[in-house]
C-alpha cells in the first residue's frame, strides 16, 4: 500500500515545535538506506525519477507521548513503530504524526522520494560533456527529508549510518568512511553524532586524488578530492594546492584550538549546480565546481579558494563539532568560521586575505543599512526558514568584522582558552551564544554582556567622519546603539605619503585629532580597516583625495577610501562621475589584484549602470575601457594583472571588430592566451553588441560542458531581440526542467545596460509575475531568481514607484518579499543619486 501527500508541505519549524520535540525525544540511531540503481540511464532504460529511501531511527521518548517526524518524500510506502504499521494518513503537510511512545522506540520509515535539480535534497545533474550522472545531499537547512526521513532539526543529533545501492563503478562517500559490503552496496558510518542538516552522500563517477596528513605524530588524516570526471585534469592540476591549503589548515586549527579534528576521513567534493559556495558537512565538504579551474585562474582566485577551504574546515570545530541549538545562532557558525578562515589563510598559507575581508565587509554593509537589516545575534527566529532570510552578509561579514574586534579586546590568550573550553564542554552537542558567552568569561574575560548588547544585539551601522580636526561618530538614527570604535587615524602629506598615526578610542564624545606634521592634507579615520563603520573624511576632502590616489602606496588606506567611495556613492554624498574618476585615476597605481578587480567591476556595473544616465552610459564605459586597454598594454605578459586587464577589456568593449580579431586570435596581446572562460566572454560580449546567436551556437556546439550550458544560457538572454528576451523571459517565470545554475544565468543576462528600451515592458512585468513563481519555486532559487532578474538598471522614478506599490499591495512569499525589498533598497539609493547629480 501507498500513499501520496497532495496537501503542501509544511512551511517551515516553529521553534516552539522544535523546543517541545527536543523534550519528548532525544535520537540514539540513524540508519539510512538508499536505492539508486536506477539513478543513471543504461543501454535501453531511462533513469528514473525517485528512488526508494528506508529509514530506521532508533530514539528514546517519554512514555505515552506523541510527537512528529519530517517526511519529503512523493510517495509513503510503509511506516512502522515498534514493530506495529502506522497508518498512511497520518503523513500530512511534509510530516507523520507517531503517538504512544515508549521509553525505546525503533521507527522505520519507507518512501520514494524525488531526485531534485534544485540544489537541494538529493540534487541529480547529467554532465552534458560526457552523459554521466551525478548526485550529492544538500541538506540544509530543511532540506533532509526531502531525501531520507528524519526528525530534522539541530539539537537532535545522532550517529548514522548509511547503506547505498548504487552502479558498481561509481564512488560513494559520506560522513563516514565508505566501505563495499558487496559488488554495488557501500556503507558509510559515522559514530559521532550529527545534525540533520549536515549529512550528505556523494555518488557518481567522480574523479579523485588521495592523500594523508600527519602531524604532531598523531593517526594521518585521509583527505580526498573529488570532481567529475570530465574535469579530472583540472583537478590533477589543482591538486597540489589544495593538498597544501587543506594540510596547512589543519595544522593551524589543531595549534590554534587545541583539540584534534573530531570526524575521521576528510573528503572534499568540487559538485555541479551548487546553490551555495560550499557546505561544511562532517568529513565530506561539498562545494561548488566553478573551483576546480577549466581556465587560467589568477593567485587572488586562488586565495579566495584557500579562504574556503580554512572556513568550512574552522565549521569541523564551529557548528559540526558543537553545533548550535536553534537556527538563531546560526549567525555564530558562519562569523567564526569567516574571522577564523580569513586569520588562518593569513597566517598558514601563502594567501593572506585580510584585505579581501575588507572588500568583503562592503557585502555586510549593504545589508546593514538595508530595510531588511537586523541583529548579528538575538533574531529570535521563530522558524526555520525566518531564520535562513538572515543568512546573509550581516550573519558572515559584519559578525566576523566584530569578532576581530573582540579578539583585539579580549587578548588571544583569553580568546583562544574561551574556544577551548568551549569546545571541551559542548563536545558533539548543542550550545548557545550565552554558552560561548560563559566559556570566554571563565577565561577571564569580563563585561561581555555590555559588548554583545552593543555590537550584536542591535542593528545598523555608525558612521566615522572627520570634522573641523575631529573625528566623531555618527549613530544612525533609527538603529541608536552605544558602541565604542578602537580605531587608527592616519594623516596624509601632499604626497599621499603617511606623516602621522594616531590611535583612538570613539564613543559618544568627538576625539580632537591633533597633527603635528606641518602640510597634513587629508585625515583618514581607520586606516587600518579595523572597525565595522561608514568612514566620511569631511565635506572637502573627496577633491584632495581623488587628487592623490594614484600616490597613495599603503593597501589598507587605498581600501578605505574604495569602500567609503561605494558607501558615499550609495548614499547620493559622491558625485558617481567623480567616484568613477577616482576609480580610474587610481586604478594604475592600485597594488592589490583583488582591490583593482573589485572596483574596476564596481566602476562597471554601478558607476556605468544604474547610477548613470542611459545617455551617458556608453561614453563612461568607453572611459574605463580606456583605462583597462592601457592596463592591459602597461602589464607584463602572461601576469594576472594582464588577465585581469584583459578579462575587463573585454566586458566594457563596445567594438564588434576588436572583439572578434581577439575571438580569433589574430591580435592578442602578447602573453593572452583563450581558454573556455575567456573564449565565452568574448562570445557573450559579441553576440550581445551584434545579435548573432550564431555565435553562441557554434560555441556550445565546440563545448559541452556544464559551465558552457549556463554561459550559453546568459549569454542568449543578452542577446537584443524581442524573441531572445520573451523566450528568456519564459524561463525565469514559468516551470521548467532547466537547472538552477541555467535559470540564474539567464536571471543575470536578461536586463542590460544598453537595453533599457528592449527591456522596458518587462519591468512592469516583473513585478506582476514574480510573484507566482513561489506556485513552482522553492528553497534557494525562490529568492535568487527573483535577486539576480530585479529590474535595477531600471533606476527611474517610475520603477521605484512599482516596485514599492508591489510590496505595499501584493502578498508575497517570504523569500520573495526579502528579495524585493533588499532590491527596491538598491534601486532607491540609485534614484536618489541620479534625482541629485543627474
Amino acid at each position: 500500500m501507498r500513499a501520496e501527500s497532495n496537501e503542501p508541505e509544511t512551511i517551515s519549524l516553529l521553534r516552539t515545535e522544535a523546543e517541545q520535540r527536543a523534550a519528548t525525544i532525544s535520537v540514539s540511531a540513524m540508519r539510512v538506506e538508499l536505492d539508486l540503481g536506477t539513478a543513471a540511464a543504461v543501454p535501453g532504460a531511462e533513469a528514473g525519477e525517485a528512488f526508494a529511501s528506508t529509514s530506521t531511527i532508533g530514539f528514546r521518548a517519554t512514555p505515552g507521548a506523541a510527537t512528529f517526524v519530517d517526511f519529503k518524500g512523493r510517495r509513503l510506502v510503509s511506516v512502522t513503530l515498534n514493530g506495529a504499521p502506522v497508518s498512511l494518513d497520518r503523513w500530512r503537510g511534509g510530516r507523520i504524526e507517531l503517538t504512544g511512545l515508549q521509553a525505546e522506540n525503533t521507527l522505520v520509515i519507507t518512501g520514494e522520494m524525488a531526485y531534485s535539480s534544485d540544489g537541494e535534497g538529493l540534487h541529480r545533474h547529467v554532465d552534458p560533456a560526457d552523459g554521466n550522472t551525478y548526485l550529492y545531499g544538500m541538506s540544509f537547512l530543511d532540506a533532509a527529508p526531502r531525501w531520507f526521513a528524519c526528525f530534522d532539526q539541530p539539537d537532535l543529533k545522532s550517529p548514522y549510518t548509511l547503506r547505498v545501492t548504487a552502479p558498481e563503478h561509481w564512488t560513494i562517500l559520506g560522513n563516514g568512511p565508505s566501505r563495499s559490503v558487496s559488488p554495488g552496496v557501500w556503507e558509510l558510518v559515522q559514530d559521532k553524532p550529527l545534525s540533520t542538516y549536515f549529512v550528505t552522500l556523494v555518488a557518481g563517477p567522480y574523479a579523485s586524488v588521495f592523500q594523508e596528513h600527519a602531524s604532531d605524530g598523531a593517526e594521518p588524516i585521509k583527505l580526498g578530492f573529488h570532481v567529475r570526471a570530465s574535469l579530472g585534469r583540472e583537478l590533477e592540476a589543482e591538486a597540489a594546492d589544495l593538498i597544501e591549503v587543506t594540510g596547512q589548515c589543519f595544522d593551524f586549527y589543531h595549534r590554534t584550538f587545541g583539540v584534534r579534528y573530531p570526524f575521521g576521513e576528510y573528503h572534499q567534493c568540487f559538485v555541479p549546480d551548487f546553490n551555495a559556495g560550499a557546505m561544511e558537512n562532517p568529513g565530506c565538504i561539498t562545494i561548488r565546481d566553478s573551483l576546480i579551474y577549466r581556465s587560467r585562474a589568477t593567485t587572488a582566485e586562488r586565495a579566495g579558494r584557500a579562504g574556503l577551504i580554512a572556513h568550512e574546515m574552522a565549521h569541523q570545530w564551529f557548528g559540526d563539532l558543537v553545533t548550535m541549538t536553534w537556527w538563531d545562532d546560526l549567525w555564530l557558525n558562519e562569523s567564526f568560521a569567516e574571522y577564523a578562515g580569513h586569520r588562518c589563510c593569513t597566517e598558514a598559507t601563502r594567501y593572506p586575505l585580510w584585505i579581501e575581508f575588507g572588500l568583503r565587509k562592503d557585502w555586510g554593509r549593504i545589508a546593514d543599512q538595508s530595510p531588511s537589516t537586523h541583529p548579528v545575534a538575538g533574531n529570535g527566529s521563530d522558524d526555520a526558514q525566518s531564520a535562513l532570510q538572515d543568512f546573509d552578509g550581516i550573519s558572515y561579514a559584519k559578525g566576523a568584522a566584530v569578532l576581530r574586534q573582540l579578539v583585539a579586546y579580549l587578548g588571544d590568550d583569553v580568546f583562544l582558552a574561551g574556544l577551548k573550553d568551549y569546545f571541551e564542554r559542548h563536545a558533539y552537542g548543542n550550545a548557545s551564544f550565552a554558552d560561548l558567552i560563559g566559556a570566554w568569561t571563565r577565561a577571564g574575560a569580563d563585561g561581555l554582556d555590555d559588548w554583545a548588547r552593543s555590537w550584536l544585539r542591535t542593528s545598523g551601522l555608525d558612521t566615522i567622519a572627520v570634522d573641523e580636526g575631529s573625528v566623531r561618530r555618527v549613530v544612525p538614527v533609527d538603529h541608536v546603539a552605544d558602541r565604542t570604535h578602537a580605531i587608527e587615524v592616519a594623516a596624509l602629506d601632499a604626497a599621499g605619503a603617511v606623516a602621522q598615526r594616531i590611535p583612538i578610542r570613539l564613543a559618544g564624545e568627538p576625539v580632537p585629532v591633533a597633527i603635528e606634521t606641518a602640510g597634513a592634507a587629508v585625515i583618514i579615520p581607520d586606516s587600518t580597516d579595523e572597525t565595522w563603520a561608514k568612514i566620511r573624511f569631511g565635506d572637502r576632502a573627496w577633491p584632495m583625495i581623488i587628487d592623490l590616489i594614484g600616490k597613495i602606496t599603503d593597501p589598507s588606506i587605498r581600501l578605505v577610501i574604495f569602500s567609503a567611495a561605494r558607501d558615499s556613492v550609495r548614499d547620493a554624498e559622491l558625485d558617481p562621475v567623480e567616484a568613477l574618476r577616482l576609480i580610474l585615476d587610481g586604478a594604475p597605481s592600485e597594488p592589490e589584484d583583488i582591490v583593482w578587480q573589485s572596483m574596476l567591476s564596481f566602476a562597471r556595473s554601478e558607476l556605468t549602470g544604474p547610477y548613470s544616465p542611459p545617455a551617458d552610459r556608453a561614453a563612461r564605459l568607453a572611459r574605463l575601457h580606456a583605462v583597462v586597454r592601457s592596463e592591459l598594454t602597461a602589464s607584463a605578459a602572461g601576469s594576472d594583472r594582464q588577465l585581469l586587464a584583459f578579462r575587463s577589456a573585454v566586458h566594457s568593449a563596445a567594438d564588434p571588430e576588436l572583439l572578434r580579431s581577439w575571438q580569433s586570435g589574430a591580435v592578442l596581446p602578447n602573453g593572452v592566451e583563450l581558454d573556455p572562460d575567456l573564449t565565452w566572454s568574448l562570445v557573450s560580449r559579441l553576440s550581445e553588441l551584434t545579435g548573432d546567436a550564431g555565435l553562441i551556437d557554434a560555441q556550445s556546439a565546440a563545448d559541452r560542458s556544464a559551465s558552457a550550458e549556463q554561459h550559453a544560457a546568459r549569454a542568449r538572454a543578452a542577446l537584443p531581440t524581442a524573441a531572445a528576451k520573451e523566450a528568456a523571459w519564459h524561463l525565469l517565470m514559468e516551470p521548467s526542467t532547466a537547472s538552477a545554475y541555467q535559470v540564474y544565468a539567464t536571471a543575470e543576462g536578461f536586463f542590460r545596460p544598453d537595453q533599457t528600451e528592449l527591456t522596458a515592458d518587462y519591468v512592469e512585468r516583473f513585478f506582476a509575475e514574480v510573484g507566482r513563481t513561489a506556485e513552482f519555486r522553492s528553497g534557494w532559487a525562490l529568492s535568487r531568481v527573483p535577486a539576480l532578474a530585479f529590474p535595477y538598471l531600471s533606476a527611474t522614478e517610475e520603477t521605484l514607484a512599482l516596485a514599492e506599490r508591489t510590496l505595499a499591495e501584493q502578498t508575497l512569499a517570504d523569500p520573495i518579499r526579502r528579495s524585493l525589498v533588499d532590491g527596491t533598497d538598491r534601486l532607491r539609493r540609485a534614484v536618489r543619486s541620479r534625482r541629485e547629480f543627474g
